[in-house]
């Protein structure tokens, strides 16, 4: 009655979802070159395990089902697992964030019996399937490849903000299972994933008494979030935008704040039905969402690695360093002093346009050189200087800002043009 009254205790805190539950479109997977890793390692594992390794490195891999990933938060990393589940028709085991919110203490000092229980479990239905095996069920997978039955997934960031009393989770984890023979005999592939590498390097030293992996997924880079941005754009293409400017304001973001913000943006521009009834161009409100902080995308671990690492904080680096800070400090002072003073003598949008639009008539193509040699830091000629003192409400935006702005002129102006037939 006990064991039955600690399996309900248990198993709210996880949920399982079989692959035929799996609502997961791998067209919406940003696939990058680091998941290659994870698949690679779930295919020898799902492959008879050992069997699959060359005898000749039998001897020193000895795998335990179980690998440790860093993301930063905001990758799509849980649904490309989904995807894995349903592909090799797994079930998938993960944490319930509902209930451990409401019951935090319990969650903590029960973690390991709740591992347990969901390995109990996996167990349980391999033995089932074991008697019930005289006609075995036909899917794109044979179960006879391999002893696996469940993805375990245990994604830190759904429960950072919670009290955990000061214990690492991970930690616990890593000294409970040490010793243990590995998760593959008991049907089950564990999948840690962490966002914090501080957290990670307390206990690096247990890391591969555990894992038989540690990845370390990167940031999206320039190209990445172009890619993402472009592939959105061309799937909407009613919906317009500047994706060089994007890319741009949102250096260290990942795949699904890029996604949360289009998605904002373009509710925040249907809910304006003024803009909504001349153009579909939503550039100035997803900047305008960034700027105000709107939006807040998840914080990447990025620059907080930097800041924990000894490395960076040793005596050595800071002088070596210390006089390229007070300059950039200074220069950062005097950069924010100036756009300051620039933004409290803005014009008003209307005049703003109309001054846009003068400029568009008489210098547009002088005017595109220039923003362009701004935006690349570029020396002035003369001319160009004295076209630009003609024009000088540009410089109250950044060169990308003054860039639209005179492509959105052009545009009215062009349109003007066309309604009273001067093309």
């Amino acid at each position: 009655m006990d064991e039955k009254t600690d399996d309900l205790k248990f198993s709210k805190f996880y949920q399982l979802i079989a692959p035929n539950e799996m609502d997961i479109d791998k067209e919406e997977i940003f696939y990058r070159e680091k998941y290659n890793d994870i698949i690679n390692y779930l295919k020898i594992v799902l492959t008879n395990n050992e069997e699959s390794v060359a005898q000749s490195y039998n001897k020193f891999i000895h795998l335990k089902s179980a690998i440790l990933i860093k993301v930063n938060p905001g990758t799509d990393i849980v649904d490309y697992l989904k995807l894995i589940s349903k592909n090799f028709y797994l079930n998938f085991f993960e944490l319930n964030h509902k209930e451990i919110v409401k019951a935090p203490d319990d969650f903590i000092s029960n973690f390991i019996n709740i591992l347990e229980n969901i390995i109990e479990l996996t167990l349980k239905n391999i033995e089932n399937e074991t008697k019930n095996s005289e006609k075995p069920q036909s899917n794109q997978h044979d179960s006879k490849q391999s002893k696996i039955k469940g993805l375990l997934v245990i994604d830190q960031q759904k429960f950072s903000s919670i009290n955990l009393n000061g214990k690492n989770l991970l930690e616990l984890f890593m000294v409970s299972y040490k010793n243990r023979a590995h998760l593959a005999k008991d049907g089950l592939i564990l999948i840690w994933i962490n966002n914090t590498m501080k957290e990670i390097k307390k206990s690096s030293q247990l890391i591969f008494d555990v894992f038989d992996l540690f990845i370390k997924v990167p940031i999206l880079d320039k190209s990445e979030r172009e890619t993402i941005l472009r592939t959105f754009s061309e799937k909407n293409p009613k919906i317009v935008f500047d994706i060089k400017t994007l890319v741009d304001y949102t250096a260290n973001w990942e795949v699904k704040d890029l996604i949360q913000l289009l998605r904002i943006g373009i509710f925040k521009h249907f809910l304006n039905s003024e803009l909504n009834e001349s153009s579909n161009e939503i550039t100035d409100g997803l900047i305008n969402l960034i700027e105000s902080g709107e939006y807040i995308p998840t914080t990447p671990e990025t620059k907080r690695d930097i800041e924990d690492s000894d490395f960076y904080k040793s005596d050595d680096f800071s002088n070596k360093n210390s006089m390229e800070r007070r300059n950039t400090e200074s220069r950062n002072i005097y950069a924010q002093n100036l756009n300051n003073e620039i933004k409290e003598e803005r014009f008003t949008d209307f005049m703003l346009n109309q001054l846009y639009e003068n400029a568009v008539s008489k210098n547009y193509s002088e005017l595109v050189l220039i923003i362009d040699k701004l935006n690349k830091n570029e020396h002035l000629g003369e001319i160009e200087r004295k076209i630009l003192a003609k024009y000088a409400f540009i410089l109250n935006d950044s060169p990308k800002m003054a860039q639209i702005n005179l492509e959105k002129a052009k545009k009215r102006i062009d349109n003007l043009k066309r309604a009273f037939g001067q093309y």
